[in-house]
């Protein structure tokens, strides 16, 4: 009999509170995936603690709540516990703060809060997440080479831009892949580009996260110039270089070993004469 109890004085609070609310604010944050966010709601009105109705919600779902002076969660969502603190009247606030943020937090929350007169205060919570920094990869030994650009563990859906000496580029890339890790609820994106690079060019992408304002980058400078022959033939001069410094060395040795004994023969034959 308590959970039908329950639900009546919900719907009766959230019937009051639709009839007398006297204000109304909309405001949005943004909190980061996997961490805390603190929700503000000012209620600066002078009302005693154990007057104030403070009820934070999302239409029907009770998120927290504060009744005559305590903390009441008997109706509080399970999605909620243990997530959640309440900053009842410290810096004149009714403030939420809510933890541990997944995707599924990404809703508008109800603060309703006073006594006689009931205030309504909304707010946006956007969420996000910062990707990884992005991998750059180079092509093989191909007539027309593909560039690959990857990153990771985002939230939003972020969009990956491609310059050319710090230019846009003068063609369009293929169309960038995004794939969404059910389990994190965060994007892994991928953008391919097949494109003949110069020697003395600079290639650069870009992962843009909108909602963070968060450019992530990654350059390639000379990409064309990675593995090309000049390099094999670098490394069997210095090898043969290399070669011809021990022999001259070793020489040098053998000269100066028959150079000691045949001075050292001249001294003993005199020696003997004398």
């Amino acid at each position: 009999m308590k959970k039908p109890r329950a639900r009546n004085l919900l719907s009766a609070f959230c019937l009051l509170a639709s009839l007398f609310t006297v204000a109304c604010v909309n405001s949005s944050i943004i909190g980061i995936i996997g961490e805390a966010v603190m929700l503000p709601c000012p209620c600066m009105l002078p009302i005693k603690p154990d007057q104030l109705y403070l009820y934070w919600q999302i239409q029907e779902t009770v998120v927290d709540a504060f009744i005559n002076g305590e903390a009441s969660r008997s109706h509080q969502d399970r999605m909620y516990r243990n997530r959640t603190k309440l900053f009842v009247r410290e810096n004149s606030t009714c403030s939420l703060l809510l933890s541990q943020l997944s995707v599924k937090d990404e809703k508008t929350y109800e603060c309703h809060h006073g006594s006689l007169h009931i205030t309504r205060d909304d707010v946006s919570l956007l969420v996000a997440a910062n990707y990884t920094s992005p991998v750059l990869q180079v092509p093989g030994e191909q007539p027309r080479g593909r560039y690959t650009c990857t990153a990771t563990g985002g939230f939003p859906e972020a969009t990956i831009h491609w310059l050319l000496d710090n230019q846009p580029l003068p063609w369009n890339p293929k169309p960038q892949q995004s794939v969404l890790d059910e389990s994190t609820g965060r994007y892994n994106v991928t953008s391919t580009l097949a494109a003949n690079i110069s020697q003395d060019s600079t290639l650069t992408c870009i992962v843009e996260n909108k909602r963070l304002q968060v450019n992530l980058s990654q350059t390639l400078n000379s990409p064309s110039t990675q593995d090309t022959p000049q390099n094999h033939i670098v490394i069997p001069l210095v090898v043969v270089s290399c070669c011809g410094v021990i022999v001259v060395v070793c020489l040098g040795i053998a000269m100066m070993r028959r150079y000691l004994r045949t001075s050292r023969r001249t001294i003993h034959h005199n020696n003997t004469v004398v």
